[in-house]
């Protein structure tokens, strides 16, 4: 009875699963192209046409356009908060809250750009993602842990608003509260994104606080407070066209005006960050800097040149149309006649030195290259000096914002967004065929990621 009870059925009991599996592969061939789909030795994914590089920077770039407005709205929004309060205006509130609102959905929108830069950098690039993440993954898991603190401070901020009205003071905290957790982001991921150009050698702290990191977190902390409020200048601009009340043409006029002062003030300090910056690359990646400014990239810093040039020459031109002219002058009238002969002339000096800044490498020969940083920091200079005389009180402005103004401050918008992501590309770009510079090629990075062999680990 045991002996043909056992005979009945130990063939199915006993076969492993993958026993079963290995007759289907040969039986069954729907089996067989499924065992095929999971096999580890599949070629790489390739993106026809764009190329895999081209799709995982141009979901970073777009990412980062959302990313990186936040983190300037976010502490934006308590700074003008905390000033209303102490001017009693009622501007400065109306425009935290707006500025706030507004910081949520672009925040939300940006946070699902991320997860698909990440899905495309995990599918195309499989061996640099978790190469990167094995080296970085505390930073980045406080990173990402972050937003366990970030996202409820950012809901109650904004919607709590007009229950805390009576407490100022807490409401406020708690906006700078939610801006400094956001920025603790920003601190944790340039350390990745900066050791993909300045890697350093070995492990341990230094990997993290590579020569380039302090130099590039600075820029791109600067340059968010300032492409986020060049940006948010430009759609003010765009409302007090739209509206029709004189109210609130001249709140969103006032608006613009504000919002251009701390777009054009931390363009300046982020300017010299950007020349630190450089030069930490120089420094300790001379092939890559060399690679991008003489290699087949190096025509993007004529554009960068070329967009800064617009920032300030815009910002000049609203200085200069919306600068109260003298007894008895007109508004807008002339350029160089009766209206603001001053600012006229100021405007006319930073777009000629802009001009000089940006000419073709012919017009500098190498032992003339330093006169660019020259024309530069006297347009910078000159652009400091007009906003010192234009900040003056100017109770005429307050009516509203004139074509001359809305159009500077439109096209400043556009060129603020479309130089901070030309930024990363040449950071991107300077790197050449390496996804870490010096010591990963792109065409190391595809494949299936191998686990390190035994002893690896401690």
């Amino acid at each position: 009875m045991q002996r043909r009870g056992s005979s009945s059925w130990p063939s199915r009991r006993r076969s492993p699963a993958c026993s079963r599996g290995a007759s289907w592969n040969v039986t069954d061939p729907a089996a067989a192209v499924l065992a095929q789909a999971f096999t580890l030795n599949r070629p790489d994914i390739t993106i026809p046409v764009l190329g895999n590089r081209f799709v995982v920077g141009a979901f970073f770039l777009t990412h980062v356009i959302f990313g990186s407005f936040s983190m300037g709205a976010v502490l934006i929004s308590p700074a003008f908060e905390w000033i209303g309060l102490r001017r009693h205006d009622p501007r400065f509130e109306r425009y935290a809250l707006g500025v706030a609102s507004t910081n949520l959905k672009v925040f939300s929108f940006g946070a699902t750009l991320a997860a698909f830069a990440v899905l495309t950098l995990l599918g195309l690039y499989p061996r640099l993602f978790v190469s990167l993440i094995t080296i970085f993954f505390w930073p980045m898991l406080l990173a990402f842990s972050s937003w366990f603190l970030t996202i409820p401070l950012l809901l109650v901020y904004v919607f709590r608003w007009r229950h805390m009205e009576v407490h100022k003071g807490r409401h406020i905290a708690l906006g700078v509260l939610g801006g400094l957790s956001e920025q603790l982001f920003l601190v944790l991921i340039v350390g990745l994104d900066s050791f993909l150009l300045t890697p350093s050698r070995g492990l341990g702290p230094g990997t993290f606080f590579n020569p380039s990191y302090l130099p590039e977190l600075a820029h791109r902390f600067v340059g968010n407070l300032s492409w986020a409020s060049f940006f948010i200048a430009a759609v003010m601009a765009f409302y007090a066209a739209r509206r029709r009340t004189p109210l609130e043409r001249e709140y969103f006029a006032w608006g613009s005006r504000v919002s251009l002062v701390v777009g054009f003030l931390t363009l300046l300090g982020q300017v010299v960050l950007g020349f630190l910056y450089a030069e930490s690359i120089r420094r300790a990646s001379p092939g890559a800097f060399t690679y991008s400014v003489q290699g087949s990239f190096a025509w993007l810093w004529l554009v960068q040149g070329v967009l800064l040039g617009i920032l300030l020459a815009g910002s000049n031109w609203y200085f200069w149309k919306s600068l109260p002219p003298p007894q008895g002058g007109r508004v807008g009238v002339g350029v160089l006649q009766r209206s603001n002969p001053l600012g006229a002339t100021l405007t006319a000096l930073v777009i000629l030195l802009a001009l000089l800044e940006v000419a073709p490498s012919a017009l500098y020969p190498r032992p003339l290259f330093w006169l660019r940083y020259v024309f530069l920091g006297a347009a910078i200079l000159l652009s400091l000096l007009h906003w010192l005389i234009w900040r003056r009180p100017r109770p005429a402005l307050e009516a509203g914002l004139r074509r001359g103004g809305r159009m500077a401050l439109t096209v400043t918008g556009a060129a603020a967004l479309l130089l901070f992501l030309l930024m990363g590309v040449i950071r991107e770009t300077a790197r050449g065929d390496y996804t870490v510079y010096g010591q990963l090629k792109e065409s190391n990075s595809t494949g299936v990621f191998q686990a390190p062999s035994k002893g690896f680990y401690p």
